[in-house]
């Protein structure tokens, strides 16, 4: 069963704007069963504005995060690291992540997590993060997010801006 810390849920009313807060979903105990450890739904392509609020979530669940990659064909205004808690994490740009993001807490202690591009609606959101995160998801990413009905086609030329 998934550890869900996100705070994105489907509600049959109005639309209501989202609280602050990283819309994460983790894979129980993040055990490495599958090729994919969870999944992320940033708000925007600005990896400035949206990786402090993802690595700050993450240290919370998982400890001390190191390392974040990104695929820098897939984001905006990249910086090198970010500080969170008064500790730096450095931030890589590896072409070929796609729609994930790597995250690297020590030696051989990686996950990753499908990144759900920012413009997905809500209940399309919601699953594709649902399935990231069940620890055997052995699916690729853009076979995910396919599945549940989610645009793979690059909404943005970003570069290391």
């Amino acid at each position: 069963m998934a550890h869900d810390i996100n705070d994105c849920t489907i509600d049959p009313g109005p639309v209501r704007p989202y609280p602050r807060g990283a819309r994460l979903s983790l894979a129980a105990g993040a055990a490495h069963r599958g090729a994919l450890d969870g999944g992320w739904w940033p708000r925007s392509r600005d990896a400035r504005a949206e990786l402090p609020e993802l690595a700050a979530t993450l240290v919370e669940h998982l400890g001390r995060v190191t390392h974040l990659a990104v695929d820098p064909y897939r984001w905006e205004r990249i910086p090198a690291d970010i500080t969170i808690a008064g500790r730096r994490v450095k931030v890589g740009r590896f072409p070929g992540l796609g729609h994930m993001v790597a995250v690297i807490r020590g030696r051989m202690d990686t996950f990753l997590l499908l990144v759900v591009p920012p413009e997905a609606a809500r209940a399309c959101a919601q699953a594709a993060l649902s399935e990231s995160a069940t620890g055997t998801a052995s699916e690729r990413p853009d076979r995910i997010l396919a599945a549940c009905d989610i645009s793979t086609a690059p909404a943005t030329t970003a570069t290391t801006r």
